[in-house]
């Protein structure tokens, strides 16, 4: 009795083994995409890609800011002509660059592809409702028209500390230039774009 015990154990595991070995043999069940889900593959690279050549164009223009900061924009003017028409020319420079910026960050805040069977709405997270890219492209236009009317006001207030000076306008110039690029790292920072130094 106990040795057809042992041989039905024995032919147990050896059939086991068998359909084991066989399985591992075997190639793994591999589900093709569906045709919505290879456009969406697509779609996600190009959008993956457009927004690595935002980040590049975002780093180029912040890089160049960074540097004239650095450099000092008006070394070589002299009188406190020259050093207002100088600082006049880099902030017509500072404003345009600050203008791209905005735009590349704007851009980076467009949809992206949809999820094939997903909800066109972003679903609530757990703080509440999540913005849909028009209201974060909303919100960016909102914070921009509140920071221009913040810079003109402490700008003005720069100015103030010299009324009736020549130095007050070029004080003035040099506030718009600190804050604008001051707010170009505060912008990297909150959309993430870690080009802040």
């Amino acid at each position: 009795m106990r040795t057809e015990i042992v041989a039905v154990i024995s032919s147990a595991i050896l059939c086991l083994a068998a359909y084991g070995s066989g399985q591992q043999n075997q190639p793994p069940h591999h589900k093709e995409p569906t045709p919505e889900q290879q456009a969406f593959r697509e779609e996600l690279k190009l959008h993956s890609a457009h927004l690595q050549q935002l980040h590049a164009q975002a780093k180029q223009i912040f890089d160049a800011e960074m540097a004239g900061e650095k450099a000092d924009d008006c070394p070589v003017a002299g009188s406190t002509y020259e050093m207002k028409v100088c600082y006049g020319k880099q902030i017509d420079v500072t404003e345009a660059n600050l203008k791209s910026f905005e735009a590349i960050i704007r851009n980076s805040l467009a949809p992206g592809p949809q999820i094939p069977g997903e909800p066109a709405a972003p679903p609530p997270g757990p703080a509440g409702p999540s913005l849909t890219p028009g209201q974060k492209q909303a919100e960016l236009d909102k914070v921009e028209l509140a920071w221009r009317q913040y810079r003109e006001s402490v700008c003005a207030a720069a100015f103030h500390q010299y009324d009736g000076g020549t130095l007050g306008p070029i004080v003035e110039d040099q506030c718009y230039l600190r804050i604008t690029r001051n707010h170009m790292r505060d912008l990297s920072t909150v959309y993430e774009f870690g080009l802040g130094h």
